[in-house]
């Protein structure tokens, strides 16, 4: 009985260790093209207060469809907030992604 559970926990501890070597499956995200990862990332992080569109306004959120900002400027909104708009740099982790979110808001513009 002890040999017999001792065999098991063996099995168990290098199915464990087996399966921490293999490689993790690429996720979504990095499948999708740099368009599709902005409207990935604002949908996540921006459209619960602008919208899908950009004409939510919910929480006094910015109509981003009329905005007239330089990508210089809607960075600086990202990443240090303003009035109810928290700063977003430590959801977005990366400049790259704040970069394709700004991308995605342009294309929102009338």
């Amino acid at each position: 009985m002890v040999l017999k559970h001792f065999l098991l926990l063996c099995g168990f501890g290098l199915s464990m260790v087996a399966c921490q070597n293999s490689p993790e499956p690429q996720g979504e995200f990095e499948k999708q093209t740099p368009a599709e990862q902005g409207a990935s990332l604002y949908s996540m992080h921006c459209a619960q207060c602008h919208g899908e569109d950009g004409q939510l306004g919910a929480s006094g959120a910015k109509d981003l469809s009329k905005s007239l900002l330089s990508e210089a400027q809607i960075s600086k909104l990202i990443e240090n907030g303003k009035g109810a708009m928290p700063p977003m740099k430590a959801l977005l982790e990366t400049d790259q992604n704040i970069n394709l979110v700004i991308d995605h808001i342009k294309k929102l513009r009338r």
